[in-house]
């Protein structure tokens, strides 16, 4: 059976093919009895539009780029992308994903630049661009929209939590309830001391543990998908001279190995040490976890929108989007009286 053409609808419609283009993209200057009549044609011969032509006629793709640091599979990412479609599908937008999950494919990236060619816009989530990485972008003649970036010196629209004040007022609470005396369990860069990310969290640690006066027993990184990173990092804790009674972990599902080899080496959550993670994820949800929630999905959301926007040369009214964390106690962090 033939394949339905654009001219199989005009002529069913009894319009012109320019007229059709118009009506099934959307576009103005089509008499809604005009539109309703290519719509129904469209319909009953079972034609859709084909995004490469729509493409050289408009000069647009429809099409927005992702670009991650972070495994796709993620808590964060699976909430980002919801948030991303709930505003780019109805918009008619397909979204495609990039992972720089590792050196060979953050530089593949950047020496190709693919969205260059494949999409309208580009939004870049987790990381900072390296001096060489921003003038690549700097090329792009696309709008771009970055997500959790400390650095937005490359993009035209941004969206963040800011990662310091949000770790700041979890140590202010469990200082509040008692706590003196801490550790920050961060996560392990694939490539320590390099461009490669940041970490804000264990600066607003670091910060707030000098502000207040208390006890820092250290700050370690780990590798969740090493169990012998996390099962190390745990006895050198418990083997402190000076055990700390709270610990602040990265994330919510680094917060969960963490308990998970504590358990295992008879230590009890929360009576002998209290566990808070970060991000407000379905695991702390389903732990009864303490932690900082940032509405990742409602992120997705506004980023898609800064993107929309800017793709059709409108001036954003935010250009910088500063989203707060909210704290969110749970069964992991429990008072102590101060000794």
């Amino acid at each position: 059976m033939a394949q339905t053409t654009i001219e199989d609808v005009a002529k069913a419609a009894g319009v012109s093919t320019f007229t059709v283009s118009r009506a099934l993209r959307g576009m103005d200057h089509v008499a809604p009895r005009t539109r309703e009549k290519v719509l129904k044609a469209a319909k009953e011969l079972n034609y859709t539009v084909s995004k490469a032509a729509s493409a050289l006629a408009s000069g647009q793709t429809n099409r927005i780029a992702l670009l991650s640091r972070d495994r796709i599979a993620g808590w964060f990412m699976g909430e980002l992308l919801d948030g991303l479609y709930d505003v780019l599908n109805p918009a008619h937008y397909d979204l495609m994903i990039y992972r720089a999950g590792s050196t060979e494919e953050r530089s593949g990236f950047f020496t190709n630049l693919p969205a260059n060619r494949n999409a309208d816009a580009l939004i870049i989530t987790g990381f900072s661009a390296t001096e060489q990485e921003d003038k690549a972008l700097e090329q792009l003649d696309m709008p771009i929209v970055s997500v959790n970036s400390p650095d937005d010196n490359f993009c035209q629209g941004s969206v963040a939590i800011d990662d310091q004040v949000s770790e700041s007022m979890l140590v202010r609470y469990l200082a509040a309830i008692g706590h003196r005396k801490f550790c920050y369990i961060g996560r392990k860069e694939p490539l320590p001391g390099s461009e490669w990310g940041h970490d804000d969290r264990t600066t607003g640690y670091r910060n707030t543990i000098a502000d207040l006066n208390l006890t820092d027993c250290g700050i370690r990184y780990i590798d969740v998908t090493e169990p012998r990173s996390v099962r190390q990092t745990v006895a050198e804790i418990l083997a402190l001279p000076e055990r700390p009674t709270a610990l602040c972990v990265w994330s919510d599902h680094y917060a969960l190995a963490v308990m998970h080899e504590l358990r295992c080496n008879g230590v009890r959550v929360p009576e002998d040490i209290s566990v808070a993670g970060h991000d407000g994820s379905d695991v702390a949800t389903s732990i009864d976890l303490t932690t900082m929630a940032q509405p990742a999905r409602e992120i997705g959301r506004i980023t898609a929108h800064k993107a929309l926007d800017l793709i059709s040369k409108k001036t954003l009214d935010e250009p910088r989007t500063i989203i707060q964390t909210i704290l969110t106690p749970g069964g992991t962090t429990r008072p102590i009286a101060e000794t």
